[in-house]
């Protein structure tokens, strides 16, 4: 169990200019440090590290010989990182590891061509923020104000570090526009979400800076990547995927460039925007030397000459390879995690079938190896859950459970992200609903296909998906065997009434709960329909799912005398952090599920 539950070598590596180094981002239990290392004998030549809960998650190379990252803080796995707001550097050696400056700043641009400064902004922007070009040895910043048409928002630099556009809220509005600024410094406005009833994401530029790139979303279709003319500001579609939205770009690590659309249907599938670009095809040709697997470049020496690719899969948690580009070979580096052995994985299938109602839902299944029907299943929702979903890929607890000898189903309900606005916005007003009812209606088609033993299912979830284990168990009580909640919400009308997380975000929990009684579709409420035995966790201080949704979930079942058991974890937040914490919640994860769908019960069917 613990190597699922600690940490692996590396998160991310990337090659400097010069090729002579390697940036590292190296996971602990409770922090992320930075490690340089030289490439050719892999010996440790510098670091950084914060205290306890303090991570660098967000690194670059300003030249050959420094580096730039900035420091971010988690209370908890699940919670998303939050930006401290500083911005570090420090040399490969290790020395002069300090901020570039005392103001708070963020990195726009390392300014590939200049190897001595950098391009910064202040972390909040307003209508007289300025962009600045930052002497990364002296600190002394050339500020240049600049009037913005808004009053606050986000700019987006091309890749000279020129800003071309901003997007952003004026006047109070909920709903966002969009400028474009010429090289005469006029702005000039490209779209208002009100009046076109579409946002509109910036994404990146043409290696020459004359076309921009947007995902433009559609009420119908998933979302369409757009070319931009940036002097006509005319604009084009370039591609729609049938199916599903943009997952990610990918650039030229040579002039930022973007050549490739990355799209996560089942497997991830790579679209090239620009066939003529060589890099373009060198990455095809990586890619087709690894089937089946994320190929993603990292980072690129100036010349091109070499290139560092991450690689990963369904059962490979993720390696490193450089390649030479002038001999075609490909080297490889480092694993994130050595202890995880791909041949000893579970492979992840991807499937579709239809919801009750006629919607096509996606689903990803992983089985036990050995065994191919009748296995203990446990359904496992995803968070969120408005816009976030599940994808192909390596998963550590998914693993884990598998590793034990349980299947795990985890399926995009709709509400979900990467299948197109009209497929994530109606989810609104279907928690406990029709967001339910897909999940049963996956459960429902894995036991007719066989992959699942009858009376063998357990719903987990973590975060909503533990609110959509305890309706699971409320609606469906003779499908579902036991039910796990951790750091979840469980009562809505609680949450909705004194907790500030619904304050702050209103309108949008306005939006996707809709107008309904929450008390029929809060579980505390519900609570004399559970019949299945429960567990339930949660962190002290989470202050995403606040502990006392789950002392309330707790002592409901335990009035009601449902079978229930609860762990509370000292000093933790949405997700634990502390090693024991981990180790003690994954062991009653699994004695909870072995004692209620697992070993004594009938012997699954083994693999051909």
């Amino acid at each position: 169990m613990d190597h699922f539950l600690t940490p692996g070598q590396f998160n991310e590596i990337k090659i400097s200019p010069d090729g002579q180094h390697l940036a590292a981002t190296v996971p602990l239990a409770d922090r992320t440090a930075l490690v340089v290392l030289r490439r050719k004998d892999m010996v440790r030549t510098g670091h950084a590290m914060f205290g306890a809960q303090q991570h660098v998650t967000d690194f670059h190379w300003a030249n050959a010989r420094q580096l730039v990252y900035t420091e971010s803080r988690k209370l908890g796995w699940l919670a998303a990182p939050v930006s401290m707001g500083y911005l570090y550097r420090m040399n490969v050696d290790g020395t002069e590891n300090q901020p570039v400056s005392k103001a708070s700043l963020r990195l726009v641009s390392t300014l590939p061509e200049d190897d001595e400064n950098i391009l910064v902004g202040f972390t909040s922007v307003s209508s007289r923020t300025p962009i600045s070009r930052m002497n990364l040895q002296t600190g002394k910043v050339e500020v240049s104000y600049m009037r913005w048409p808004i009053d606050s928002g986000v700019h987006h630099v091309d890749n000279a570090g020129k800003i071309r556009f901003l997007s952003g809220t004026s006047n109070n509005e909920l709903t966002s526009r969009l400028y474009q600024r010429d090289d005469d410094g006029q702005w000039h406005l490209v779209n208002v979400e009100k009046d076109t009833g579409f946002h509109v994401y910036v994404m990146g530029f043409s290696s020459d800076n004359q076309t921009a790139y947007f995902i433009i979303e559609d009420d119908e279709l998933t979302d369409g990547f757009y070319a931009h003319d940036m002097k006509t500001r005319e604009r084009r579609l370039l591609a729609r995927h049938p199916r599903v939205d943009v997952a990610g770009t990918l650039r030229s690590p040579l002039d930022g460039g973007i050549i490739a659309l990355q799209y996560l249907d089942g497997l991830p599938e790579l679209q090239v925007i620009q066939p003529d670009d060589a890099y373009a095809r060198e990455m095809q040709r990586v890619q087709r030397a690894f089937p089946g697997s994320y190929v993603t470049p990292t980072s690129s020496t100036r010349d091109g000459s070499l290139t560092l690719y991450a690689v990963s899969s369904d059962v490979n948690s993720g390696e490193y390879y450089l390649v030479d580009h002038k001999t075609g070979q490909a080297t490889f580096v480092a694993a994130r995690d050595e202890r995880l052995d791909p041949g000893q994985m579970a492979p992840m299938q991807s499937h579709r079938f239809k919801a009750r109602d006629g919607l096509e839902l996606q689903a990803y299944l992983t089985m036990p190896r050995g065994i191919s029907k009748g296995a203990p299943l446990v359904v496992m929702p995803h968070g969120g859950p408005k816009g976030l979903y599940d994808s192909w890929g390596f998963d550590h607890e998914v693993q884990m459970l598998a590793s034990r000898g349980y299947a795990v189903l985890q399926v995009n309900f709709r509400g979900s992200g990467n299948f197109g606005r009209k497929f994530r916005e109606s989810g609104n007003g279907e928690w406990g609903a029709k967001m339910q009812d897909d999940l049963t209606d996956a459960t429902n088609w894995a036991l007719r296909q066989g992959y699942a033993a009858p009376g063998r299912v357990c719903l987990y979830g973590a975060s909503y998906g533990a609110y959509a284990a305890m309706m699971g168990l409320v609606r469906e009580p003779g499908t579902y065997a036991c039910g796990i909640g951790n750091v979840g919400i469980y009562d809505l009308q609680r949450m909705y009434r004194n907790e500030r997380r619904f304050r702050d975000n209103k309108d949008y929990f306005d939006e996707a709960l809709g107008d309904v009684d929450l008390a029929s579709i809060s579980p505390v409420r519900l609570a004399r329909a559970i019949r299945a035995p429960v567990l339930l966790g949660a962190g002290e201080l989470d202050g995403t799912a606040p502990v006392g949704q789950t002392r309330s979930m707790h002592q409901a079942l335990k009035r009601l005398g449902v079978p229930v058991e609860y762990a509370e974890y000292a000093k933790e937040g949405h997700g634990y952090y502390k090693y024991e914490h981990r180790l003690d919640w994954a062991k009653r994860v699994l004695a909870h599920l072995d004692k209620t769908i697992g070993a004594g019960r009938a012997a699954p069917v083994a693999a051909n």
